[in-house]
Formats: C-alpha cells, sequence, structure tokens
C-alpha cells in the first residue's frame, strides 16, 4: 500500500466494537467500502446508514455466519461478483473462546474456525483480486504472545480453555502473515489493536480497555506504507512476535496442516 486512501476495501466483522470503528475511518477515505457481518442487513441498518454518510464511499454490505465455512466462500464469491480488484482485505472478524469447547458447523473447533480458518479461507479466494500493490491486515492479539500451538491437538481436544482457544487462534493468524509475506506478491501484516473495551475482550477478560475507536485507529495504521510486509504491529509499531511464530518450521506445518483443514472449500469439492 502507498497510502491509506485505498479504491477497494473488503473489511470483516465490521458490525460492531473495532470492525465498525475501523469501517467508519475507510468510508471517509475509500472509494468502495464492502463490510461484512453475521447479522441479516436489516438488523445492521442504523451502522450502515452511518457509514453511508461518513463520507464518499460507496457501501455494500455482505451477511455471513463464520461458523460455517461454505458462508466464507459465499462471501468471496460476492465479493468478486461486485469489484474485479480489492486494494485492502481486512480479516476482523473474531470471537472470544467459548466457556466449553464446542465445534462449528463444520466440525472444527468454532474460535479457530472463525478466528483463523475463516480468514486464511477468505483470504486465498480473494488473493487473485489483490493486486501487488494491495494489503491484506490480520487483526491479530497480543495475547499471542502467551501462547503456543500444539500442531498435534489443533482441536483442543485434550485441553480446553476459552483464553488459550482465543489466544493460538491468533498466533495462528500472526504466523501465518509472516509466512505468506514470502509468499505473495501484495504486503500482508498482523496488527494488535490494543486492549480494547468490545464485547469480545469483555467476555474473557476483567479489564477496563481503550475505547473502540482506538482499536479502529490502530487496525487503519497497518495500511501505512513503511510498515514492511510480514510485520507484526503491537498496536501502531512494529514488534517481535511469539517464538513459536517466528520458527520457520513451525509456519511451514501450519501452512500445510491449514491446507489439508480448508482443503474441501479451497477446492470446491465441500
Amino acid at each position: 500500500m502507498t497510502d491509506q486512501n485505498p479504491a477497494t476495501v473488503v473489511l470483516t466483522g465490521a458490525t460492531s466494537g473495532i470492525g465498525a470503528a475501523a469501517a467508519q475511518l475507510l468510508a471517509g477515505s475509500a472509494r468502495r467500502l464492502i463490510v461484512h457481518g453475521p447479522e441479516p442487513a436489516s438488523a445492521v441498518r442504523p451502522l450502515l446508514d452511518r457509514l453511508r454518510s461518513a463520507g464518499r464511499a460507496e457501501v455494500v454490505y455482505v451477511p455471513a455466519d463464520f461458523d460455517r465455512l461454505d458462508d466464507v466462500v459465499a462471501l468471496a464469491d460476492h465479493v468478486a461478483g461486485t469489484t474485479d480488484q480489492v486494494d485492502v482485505l481486512i480479516n476482523n472478524a473474531g470471537r472470544p473462546g467459548a466457556p466449553q469447547r464446542r465445534c462449528s458447523g463444520d466440525g472444527y473447533e468454532a474460535t479457530l474456525q472463525t478466528n483463523y480458518l475463516a480468514a486464511v479461507l477468505l483470504t486465498e479466494r480473494l488473493l487473485p483480486l489483490v493486486p501487488g500493490t494491495g494489503r491484506v491486515v490480520h487483526v491479530a492479539s497480543a495475547t499471542h504472545l502467551s501462547t503456543t500451538f500444539d500442531l498435534d491437538d489443533p482441536q483442543l481436544r485434550r485441553r480446553y480453555e476459552p483464553t488459550t482457544a482465543y489466544a493460538r487462534s491468533k498466533l495462528a493468524l500472526v504466523a501465518h502473515a509472516v509466512r505468506e509475506a514470502a509468499h505473495i506478491r501484495p504486503g500482508i501484516v498482523s496488527v494488535h489493536p490494543g486492549v480494547v473495551a468490545t464485547t469480545l475482550l469483555h467476555a474473557m477478560f476483567a479489564v477496563r480497555g481503550e475505547p473502540a475507536s482506538r482499536g479502529g485507529e490502530n487496525v487503519v495504521a497497518a495500511l501505512r506504507s513503511d510498515v514492511p510486509s510480514g510485520a507484526y504491529l503491537d498496536e501502531q509499531q512494529v514488534a517481535e512476535p511469539a517464538g513459536q511464530v517466528r520458527d520457520a518450521r513451525f509456519r511451514e506445518d501450519l501452512h500445510r496442516l491449514t491446507m489439508t483443514l480448508l482443503g474441501p472449500w479451497l477446492d470446491g469439492t465441500s
């Protein structure tokens, strides 16, 4: 990216919290803003009206439930039917770790699917539309520094904890960005948006948090041209990611596992 005024932006998880705050900022600069949420359009009409009045952007809303990877494919297809170029893809959609281990409709641990597998699948499906000057942003979390990802137990069958489920899904996102920076032409980065007062935060942690507007600013700042591809940002500063992320063998093993899990949705056999 050369600036923070992209032509077309796709932003997932845009109907609340950090995503809604980032959408408000991008509505004032992008020409087309394609926003996603799990709700039907009728349930988020006030937000869409605010976005449309915030700037020049053409605002398109696409609902999808990331508990179903078929919905992610449908979202990608809808985007491809709306535009022939995506300058920025921001994978912001996320969920807290559930109080008890739960599987998605596709049989995967739900936090891993929504926070990681869905983001990777959407990225893979939209990459043909992203030019070399474009950028992919994964909204991650500093909690990834507190965990490791057990490749022998990706579904957390042995021992499940909500905060572990969340943190390791974000570790996988950071690792994906680092790995893909060496393999794709568009820039790709991950960002910890700060400790922000959202429903997601309060579902897991007893802390106050900063306003969502601060998180939105930190996400949009990841589009700066001086942020190198593969970088992990702690708010707006390039920082060192977790040690496991820096392990090239782990990144490749995680990539192989991810492609295996997503195989039916990548080759169209789901």
